[in-house]
């Protein structure tokens, strides 16, 4: 059954303004959310204190707070989702959640993916991140640099084309602190509000944030494209109007311990006057400032959009040379790591499984020698390659680079960890092939047994190849922007999501083809080896 709340009237400013209260006639999303008696909310646990996770793992901070408000109006349950940067828009457009509340920037390009709503909420302002002694005073001074970024943030292009950094772009928050701390960056770029708050909250820390801040944009809510304008998008809107009116918002952030902002404060100065912020257009000091605007293109080529008009394939993004450039880019990598990581697993394959073949048996020396690469090889299969990843990357290569004494790159760690993930087992099933063939042909040297060894264990060898080339995606939590990451950048920044995930699903499926192939002609090649 459909609640509705009554009506209730109260005082604001000078006038009397209804309370906001659920339509009697309600359609869509929301028709739904009360039906089901829940309203679910995508929030970010990674941006203190807007959402993050307690003691006990619960979801908290004032986001989640706006939600409860939210859903206690509706007079239904409320489950909190998380979301990040990069998935938010998804998720509420594929009906994983009801309504976004999680520090999302407005956008003209993100209002054109879903229904973000008007006024804004908050805002925020971006700023750099870093050391307190560092000599990066100003984004001119980080020209070049390499700068920790978040995947999905509305300035990362803006900061690479306008103000020439570097950007080295992780799946979110966490990683990008723990690659500043570890060197990998000189400073992380992100919005002033959480890294204000951060340094605020670690005083003894050695960071700092740089005064410099640019492309202020306020924040907004969103639900999936097409509610805006149907009663949940209209609720949704009318709430945050009331809430800043009452000063709702501003006595979170005092709850929160942020500081009221003057942004807030104009806000519930305009909302406070209810004969201002009535009509539709609603006049600009109830909004808040314009959304984000979104970079001017070249018009695509006529093929383009007639393409998009009889197929539904649009391919605009390949006439944007940002977009493109790192669609190639990603496309490089991933096939650059994909034959790196199949020639290091063979490598490091038939070298531990030749030495595990020619020493087992051999006395207790041997099995000294061979516990080193026992330990190896059990190591390297049972641990999943994404915490190898994080372990070498963050941790090992962290030191490392902090001594001064090298810094590995993001290639060549998931170079060394897919080969020796996939090595591993290969080792495994080359010793086993070869101790087979060693029983058939006991007087055998061991590099004539790796023919017959190779053909025995060729599906094995196969399958475990095919599969690290899968796992490359993997290589994007250390900044490695391989094909699938990037894929996944352009979606969210407005990239037709059917062309390209139908594009990935072709290129991988063309991708395991030509790896197949290349596998039956090293099996032929082996074979007329062995037959010499």
């Amino acid at each position: 059954m459909i609640r509705f709340l009554s009506v209730v009237f109260c005082l604001w400013g000078q006038g009397v303004l209804a309370q906001v209260q659920l339509p009697e006639v309600v359609d869509g999303r929301l028709a739904h959310i009360l039906q089901r008696g829940t309203l679910i909310v995508g929030v970010k646990t990674d941006y203190p204190p807007w959402g993050m996770l307690d003691a006990e793992g619960n979801i908290t901070g004032l986001e989640p707070d706006l939600a409860r408000a939210l859903a206690a109006r509706m007079g239904v349950e409320l489950e909190l989702v998380s979301v990040t940067a990069s998935n938010r828009l998804a998720r509420v457009n594929q009906g994983v959640v009801d309504v976004v509340i999680a520090t999302m920037g407005d956008t003209v390009t993100r209002r054109a993916q879903a229904g973000l709503l008007d006024p804004s909420y908050y805002s925020s302002g971006v700023v750099a991140y870093g050391p307190g002694n560092h000599a990066h005073q100003s984004w001119e001074d980080l020209r070049g640099e390499p700068v920790c970024m978040t995947q999905g943030a509305y300035y990362n292009r803006t900061l690479e084309e306008t103000y020439g950094v570097a950007g080295q772009y992780f799946p979110a928050n966490r990683e990008a602190k723990m690659a500043l701390s570890f060197g990998r960056c000189v400073a992380w770029a992100f919005d002033d509000t959480a890294l204000v708050q951060r340094v605020l909250a670690n005083p003894d820390d050695p960071y700092s944030v740089m005064e410099e801040r640019i492309l202020v944009t306020p924040w907004a809510m969103a639900v999936a494209q097409g509610e805006a304008e149907a009663t949940l998008g209209r609720f949704v809107s009318a709430m945050i109007g009331e809430w800043h009116a009452t000063g709702h918002i501003l006595a979170l952030e005092r709850k929160w311990q942020i500081g009221e902002s003057a942004y807030l404060q104009a806000l519930n100065a305009a909302w406070a006057q209810p004969s201002l912020c009535r009509g539709d257009p609603l006049p600009d000091a109830c909004l808040g400032a314009p959304p984000f605007p979104q970079a001017e293109d070249a018009a695509p080529p006529g093929w383009m959009m007639a393409l998009r008009d009889r197929t539904g394939i649009d391919l605009r993004v390949f006439h944007d040379a940002y977009s493109r450039g790192r669609l190639m880019r990603g496309l490089g990598l991933t096939l650059s790591l994909s034959a790196v990581a199949i020639l290091g697993a063979l490598a490091v394959g038939l070298a531990l499984g030749m030495m595990d073949a020619a020493l087992r048996g051999r006395g207790l020396w041997a099995r000294l020698l061979l516990a080193p690469q026992r330990l190896l090889v059990t190591v390297a299969r049972m641990t999943p390659p994404i915490l190898q990843m994080y372990i070498v990357f963050f941790g090992l290569g962290g030191v490392l680079a902090q001594s001064a004494l090298i810094t590995p790159g993001a290639f060549g760690v998931a170079a060394l960890i897919l080969s020796l993930y996939a090595g591993s087992t290969n080792a495994v099933l080359l010793s086993h092939a070869l101790a087979q063939e060693r029983g058939e042909r006991p007087g055998a040297t061991v590099w004539s047994l790796v023919p017959g060894a190779f053909q025995r264990a060729y599906d094995g060898l196969v399958a475990a190849c095919v599969n690290i080339v899968k796992a490359a995606g993997m290589a994007s939590a250390i900044a490695l922007a391989e094909l699938v990451s990037t894929v996944n950048l352009i979606v969210s920044e407005g990239g037709d999501v059917a062309t390209f995930m139908n594009g990935l699903l072709v290129f991988y499926f063309l991708l395991m083809l030509g790896v197949l192939w290349l596998f039956r002609r090293l099996r032929g090649w082996v074979v007329r080896e062995g037959a010499r």
